[in-house]
């Protein structure tokens, strides 16, 4: 882009020249004004521009903490932001427009499908990302050697609801209600690998698409099989509260567990309060209180400042969820202690990251696992607690 000049000091060029050969700092990483560009990847047009805008606000949080104590290596961040239209046939453009203004180093895009997408180009090119992927495979550090993968993944969030139901809760008749998405299939085969270890068979697994009118019969033929507890796995809003309302109408109220898209807000306006009693999502330890724990500081302050966007009342969860804040920080501890923005001594640091006090959690990168949240990080909390005052839009009361 001509409007974004090369801006070199001694230091700049000789990280950027030791870069070059091996495709990464372009010499033009750098705004005119000496800012330190991160590649910013969202849907501003497209039918899911205005769900996934919020998701962005913890990274913006993080930047303007960054900013304000002094950038990193005393250069502000800059988004430079490209439009993806939460399309995955997108994301090679997309990608390839960044790189070409010299971006290394990316935030985005968000959703299973388009992040894949995106690592089929960005890894080859040596990108540092982070993706709001919850696909395990992102989380693999030989496969996806540039991608950090800052959240829990469905693997883990598998294991965690499993674990709940019948270790917590004792129950041996298990359910499973999973839409018919590639999400669904892979969280569910998770779910049969951990219950099978458990020495648990399914009583039934009712498969639904997303855009079914409701889940009546699905929800009636696990009623039928005896499931007191239910693995419920969509992250629709509007497909959930009809899983619930079947529940209700039937009056049939099985433990539930499934994943921290159940949190949403509005739920709590579709869907009576006595059929979601029972319910608990996978959520983040730091994220939650208990009646002995309260929540922490750095979290509270978090939450003070997103809410301050109007969005997080609605998607507050997932504001706070999100990979961006975390790893934004991380990136800039990364950066300064090896005094460099070279790609690839930055991924050496970031590949040594041990016991880093994360909002997540307590996070941790090798050079073959890039997967940062492990199962002590998770808890489960429940869904009525959203209500509560306690939890600022993004907090929940833990359910174990």
């Amino acid at each position: 882009m001509t409007q974004r000049r090369i801006l070199l000091d001694r230091r700049a060029f000789l990280g950027g020249a030791a870069a070059l050969g091996a495709g990464a700092l372009s010499g033009r990483a750098f705004a005119a004004d000496g800012a330190f560009n991160i590649g910013w990847i969202r849907p501003t047009t497209g039918r899911l521009a205005s769900s996934y805008a919020p998701l962005y606000i913890g990274g913006l949080i993080a930047i303007d903490d960054i900013n304000a104590s002094g950038g990193v290596m005393s250069r502000k961040i800059a988004r430079q932001e490209e439009d993806d239209e939460a399309s995955p046939a997108r994301e090679p453009a997309v990608i390839k427009k960044l790189q070409e203004s010299g971006v290394r180093y990316i935030c985005g895009p968000t959703g299973s499908s388009q992040s894949l997408a995106a690592l089929a180009v960005t890894t080859p090119a040596k990108t540092i990302t982070t993706m709001y992927a919850i696909a395990s495979e992102a989380g693999d550090g030989t496969r996806y050697p540039w991608h950090y993968q800052c959240t829990f993944n469905s693997d883990l969030q598998a294991e965690m609801a499993s674990r709940y139901l019948v270790e917590t809760l004792k129950l041996k008749k298990i359910g499973i209600l999973q839409e018919n998405t590639a999400y669904g299939e892979q969280v569910v085969a998770a779910c049969q690998a951990v219950l099978k270890k458990l020495g648990v068979t399914p009583v039934g697994v009712e498969v639904f698409p997303i855009t079914a009118p409701d889940l009546n019969g699905y929800v009636g033929n696990l009623r039928k099989a005896g499931a007191d507890g239910v693995l419920f796995w969509t992250g629709s809003t509007p497909i959930t509260a009809k899983g619930f309302n079947s529940m209700h109408a039937q009056k049939y109220y099985p433990a539930i567990a499934g994943h921290s898209a159940l949190f949403a807000d509005s739920l709590l306006d579709l869907v009576p309060a006595e059929a979601l009693q029972n319910a608990a999502g996978t959520y983040y330890k730091t994220l939650t209180w208990t009646d002995k724990e309260a929540i922490g500081a750095r979290q509270l302050e978090f939450a003070k400042k997103a809410n301050a966007f109007p969005e997080t009342k609605e998607t507050g969860v997932n504001v706070a969820a999100s990979p961006f804040y975390d790893f934004l920080h991380m990136l800039r501890a990364a950066i300064e202690s090896e005094k460099s923005f070279d790609p690839e001594k930055v991924k050496r640091a970031m590949d040594a990251t041990k016991n880093y006090n994360g909002l997540l959690g307590t996070l941790n990168f090798t050079a073959t696992n890039h997967a940062a949240i492990s199962i002590e990080d998770m808890t489960m909390a429940t869904l009525l607690s959203g209500r509560d005052p306690t939890a600022m839009a993004v907090f929940r009361k833990r359910a174990v």
